[in-house]
């Protein structure tokens, strides 16, 4: 693969991060639930430093980073925040589901990248990979919370 190739590839994975931080950043103050909300402020800097690791594979390779979320990113930060609404439960797995789409756009092109540049990828998705056992964890509790009637800290 050509290395125009290459930053277009880790350009279209950043809009990824982009768009994971915007969520995080645009959900985590509508929770009531403080460790939901702390979960999410800890996932947002998390995309940040995988936002900064791209940023800087792409400048190494001679591109231009590109910002910004475009409308699919809007659109997904939009029904967030009306899951983020519907309580801890349904944005927990809205965001799960985005965190795994998320990995598998990196697994499904990291043939099409440098050797360098695919350990960044794996690094990334290792650490998403810790994110979904988190939401999983977390999903879970709150389903025990509300078919048991258990009331956790709010």
């Amino acid at each position: 693969m050509s290395t125009p190739q290459q930053i277009e590839t880790l350009n279209e994975l950043l809009k990824g991060e982009h768009m994971a931080i915007d969520i995080y950043l645009k959900t985590k103050g509508l929770q009531k639930d403080i460790q939901v909300a702390e979960m999410l402020s800890d996932f947002e800097n998390d995309h940040k430093q995988h936002a900064e690791l791209l940023i800087k594979r792409i400048n190494d390779l001679g591109g231009i980073p590109k910002s910004g979320t475009g409308l699919s990113g809007i659109m997904a930060s939009l029904v967030a925040k009306i899951n983020s609404y519907r309580g801890p439960e349904q944005l927990l797995k809205y965001l799960y589901d985005g965190e795994d789409k998320g990995i598998h756009a990196y697994e499904d092109r990291i043939d099409e990248l440098d050797p360098l540049s695919q350990n960044v990828v794996r690094q990334i998705a290792r650490e998403d990979h810790e994110h979904l056992k988190q939401f999983k964890s977390r999903i879970e509790q709150e389903e025990r919370e509300q078919s048991g009637g258990i009331s956790g800290p709010h």
